[in-house]
């Protein structure tokens, strides 16, 4: 309700002023529920949100999860990098 709206309002009877007090009052006790009820879903969402982004951040290497379980957008596990060190017996003279 505007200014000029309750300026208006309150020239009325009392009775009118009464009326339009207790729908004002009404549908402030709505909004309230409205608002009570939002608020509640939006809680339970956040909670959820949360508990897919642990499942996101889960994968083979920080779990027990198996490696074909990977999400897509799971880093790639890296093979180690050779070695220098040659295959097979080493150099230099027999021993037996």
């Amino acid at each position: 309700m505007e200014r000029p709206e309750a300026d208006a309002v309150s020239v009325q009877k009392p009775e009118t002023v009464v009326a339009v007090l207790m729908e004002l009052s009404a549908q402030n006790a709505l909004l309230r529920r409205q608002v009570a009820e939002l608020s509640a879903r939006l809680a339970k969402r956040d909670e959820r949100i949360a508990e897919f982004e642990r499942r996101l951040i889960r994968n083979s290497r920080n779990s027990a999860v198996p490696p074909s379980q990977d999400p897509p957008a799971a880093p790639e596990l890296q093979q180690a990098a050779p070695s220098a060190r040659r295959v097979g017996r080493p150099a230099g003279p027999s021993g037996s």
